[in-house]
């Protein structure tokens, strides 16, 4: 249905971030199986960081040992060639000076050829860890964003729910706010002025000024009225009241509900804007928005009247 297009685009978006799902599943959308994708999203989320840490601990590690492993090459490389360049001399010293010299000259040699050695495996081991932790985060960045996504739609559903059980509350209760007069002059006198909204019965006058078309609609549910006017045309209240809700509704678009007392309401929907909140007290013929449409239909304005959560048929209370 056309008024439903947030929720369905909703919907859409959390069926995209979850991906194939097991088709025990898809009739548990967008509850269950939006829980066990999330669920297998953040574990794969907290295995890709502890990945990074993990990698990007031993790299913290590994730099500072290569750094020092190349200052002792350097230090033992200028040891060894100046043992080798002293070459016989400690010969003057006799023939056990001269084993000594040769076993320090050797044990430098081998020390030089394990820091060589280690440094190589350092540099190794750096450039595997980089690759790796390029990989990580790189595969992280998709589940990061489908995770984001997921949530997004999750809410995004979530606050149509609540818009829907706002709606639904709107009709709950019933409070006609005793500083406005009931009876707009426009209307004329009231033949029992304490009778309220019910005394207004053929006699209401319409949302909009001008010519209009008026077609019948069956909308949510019950009869309802649409009127046919341009874009932007201002949409007023047929009676004095308190606005009881003032949001975008799956079937209605922007919409405006008006409590007039005794437990009756005048909805305004497919609005193009809305000029109050909820809680406003609003004179009879009070501006509450313009003309707008829904999903690009032409322009038009969704009008009910309720008594409770009860639609009943407009035109009789309309003059039609």
């Amino acid at each position: 249905m056309r008024g439903r297009q947030p929720r369905a685009l909703a919907a859409a978006a959390l069926v995209m971030a979850l991906g194939a799902v097991p088709a025990a599943a898809e009739g548990l959308l967008p509850g269950y199986a939006a829980s066990v994708q999330q669920t297998d999203l953040e574990r794969q989320l907290a295995h890709a960081d502890a990945e990074e840490q993990r990698l990007t601990a031993e790299l913290d590690e590994s730099r500072p040992r290569l750094d020092m492993t190349r200052r002792r090459i350097v230090a033992r490389g200028r040891a060894y060639y100046r043992l080798v360049r002293a070459g016989l001399l400690p010969a003057g010293g006799g023939f056990d000076a001269l084993v000594d010299h040769a076993a320090h000259v050797e044990r430098t040699r081998r020390s030089l050829e394990r820091d060589v050695a280690a440094e190589s495996a350092l540099v190794r081991r750096i450039a595997e860890l980089e690759t790796k932790l390029v990989r990580v985060r790189g595969d992280r960045g998709p589940l990061a964003i489908q995770r984001e996504a997921l949530l997004r739609a999750r809410q995004a559903l979530q606050e149509a729910d609540e818009r829907r059980a706002a709606f639904s509350r709107a009709f709950d209760a019933s409070v006609r706010p005793d500083a406005v007069a009931i009876y707009g002059t426009d209307m004329g006198p009231a033949a029992d002025p304490q009778a309220g909204f019910r005394a207004l019965r053929g006699r209401l006058p319409f949302p909009i000024a001008g010519r209009a078309e008026v077609n019948r609609k069956n909308h949510g549910g019950g009869p309802g009225v649409e009127l046919s006017a341009p874009s932007g045309t201002v949409v007023r209240t047929v009676a004095a009241g308190r606005v009881a809700f003032a949001d975008r509704q799956d079937e209605y678009g922007l919409t405006v509900i008006v409590d007039h007392g005794d437990h009756y309401f005048s909805l305004y929907g497919s609005l193009g804007s809305s000029d109050v909140h909820v809680g406003d007290t609003v004179t009879a013929g009070a501006r509450v928005g313009t003309v707008g449409s829904i999903d690009g239909t032409p322009p038009r304005l969704y009008f009910e009247i309720r008594h409770n959560a009860s639609t009943l048929d407009p035109g009789p209370w309309l003059g039609l």
